[in-house]
């Protein structure tokens, strides 16, 4: 595939699988990794995934993060086989988040995903996330600024 037609692919991942979850089966390998750390751990992991099991994320992203949620492509870069892309996700958190109940808050926080694609199919994904923004603006930790006045305080 040229350059042109791998971004093709990965927009495809952002604008039309998350309400299209069928595509799934077009734009994945049938046996692709995933890399990332997954919401409250501190250790990466490498995630054996396939089309039927990103569709079920995309419904657990939907419980989760309102009917409503999205994800914009803010910059896409891409050379040979890999298409980088700096995004950012809109949601309102209305499931359960990593055993925190639904808080009903807006989000939203920027990442920056990289793409292989083999054989005009995604093959592999690493993903890296603000999780601090997106705990602060759960209210699960506290504004940095909150947390230092804190530490001075106590000196």
């Amino acid at each position: 595939m040229s350059i042109s037609e791998n971004k093709k692919l990965v927009r495809r991942y952002f604008e039309e699988a998350p309400s299209h979850s069928e595509i799934c089966d077009e734009i994945f390998s049938t046996s692709f990794l995933f890399h990332t750390i997954q919401q409250a751990s501190i250790t990466p992991q490498t995630i054996e995934s396939n089309p039927q099991k990103e569709k079920e994320a995309y419904k657990w992203l939907e419980n989760v993060w309102s009917p409503d949620w999205r994800m914009t492509v803010d910059e896409m870069i891409a050379e040979d086989d890999r298409v980088m892309v700096r995004w950012t996700f809109y949601g309102i958190q209305q499931g359960e988040y990593s055993e925190l109940s639904p808080t009903n808050k807006p989000v939203n926080y920027s990442g920056i995903n990289i793409f292989r694609i083999v054989d005009e199919k995604i093959a592999e994904i690493w993903d890296i996330y603000d999780r601090l923004w997106l705990w602060q603006q759960l209210g699960v930790l506290p504004e940095i600024k909150d947390a230092i006045s804190k530490i001075k305080a106590r000196d």
